[in-house]
C-alpha cells in the first residue's frame, strides 16, 4: 500500500488536539477573552510543530504563522462586544451559529497546522521561505481550496460531540472567570494552562473520533494540499 500524505501520526495529533482546543473557544460567552484564548492555542500550536523540527522562532513569526488571517484583534473584540446584547437575546439562533463557527475554526486550525507540518517536513521552511511568505502562501491554499472533506468530518464529529465539547468549554470558561484584574494575554494563557490537562482528557474521544474520520479522507486530498503549497512558494 503506498505511504499516504498525511502527517507523521504523532503530529497529525498533536494539529487535530489544537485544533479542537482552538474550536472550543466560539463556544466561551464572553467577548474579546474568547479570541485571546484562540490566539494562545494557535500560537502553541505553531511552537509545539516547529519545536518537532528543532526550528526556534521569534515572537514575531509565530505571530505571523500563528494569527487570523484577514481580521485584525481591535475588529474581532469590538465585534464580539457589540454582538453580545444579541446573542442574549436570539439565544437560540447564535447557539446554532456559535456551533458552525466552532466547526469552522477547527477545520481551518486543522489545515493550517498540516500546511505547516509539510513546509518543516520538507525543509522548504525556514530553509526557502519566511513566515510572511510561508503564512501567505498557507492562506492562499486554504482559499482556493476551501474546507473539503475534512470540513464535513469535522462537522459530523462536532455534531456528534456536544455533550463532551460544551462540558469542556465550560471548565474553559470557569477557569477563565477567576482570572483577576484586566484579562490580558498573560492572564488568559495561565488560566488556559490550569486547566488543560483536565480539558484535554475530556477531548480525548473527540480527538480520537476526528483523527480516524481525517485518516479517511482520499489521500489525493492531502496531495492536492501539498502540491498548491509548493507551488505558492515556488518550490519542487
Amino acid at each position: 500500500m503506498p505511504e499516504l500524505n498525511l502527517p507523521e501520526v504523532a503530529n497529525q495529533r498533536l494539529i487535530v488536539t489544537h485544533a479542537v482546543l482552538t474550536g472550543l473557544t466560539p463556544l466561551i460567552p464572553v467577548p474579546i477573552v474568547d479570541d485571546l484564548v484562540k490566539s494562545y492555542f494557535q500560537r502553541r500550536l505553531v511552537r509545539d510543530l516547529t519545536r518537532v523540527y528543532a526550528v526556534t522562532l521569534t515572537g514575531q513569526e509565530v505571530k505571523t504563522l500563528a494569527g487570523e488571517s484577514g481580521s485584525g484583534c481591535l475588529a474581532g473584540c469590538l465585534g464580539g462586544a457589540l454582538l453580545l446584547p444579541f446573542k442574549l437575546i436570539f439565544r437560540k439562533l447564535f447557539f446554532f451559529l456559535e456551533w458552525k463557527r466552532a466547526a469552522d475554526t477547527v477545520s481551518r486550525t486543522f489545515h493550517q497546522g498540516y500546511l505547516l507540518d509539510c513546509a518543516l517536513k520538507e525543509g522548504w521552511f525556514p530553509g526557502h521561505c519566511n513566515a510572511f511568505e510561508l503564512r501567505a502562501a498557507i492562506d492562499l491554499v486554504c482559499r482556493d481550496v476551501g474546507t473539503g472533506p475534512v470540513g464535513r468530518a469535522v462537522s459530523l464529529t462536532l455534531a456528534q460531540s456536544k455533550a463532551t465539547l460544551k462540558s469542556a468549554a465550560a471548565l474553559l470558561t470557569n477557569s477563565l472567570k477567576r482570572v483577576s484584574g484586566k484579562a490580558d494575554a498573560e492572564r488568559v494563557a495561565r488560566a488556559a494552562e490550569a486547566v488543560e490537562a483536565e480539558e484535554e482528557k475530556k477531548i480525548e474521544g473527540v480527538i480520537s473520533n476526528l483523527q480516524k474520520s481525517i485518516q479517511s479522507v482520499p489521500e489525493g486530498y492531502f496531495n492536492n494540499l501539498r502540491e498548491r503549497l509548493a507551488a505558492g512558494l515556488r518550490v519542487g
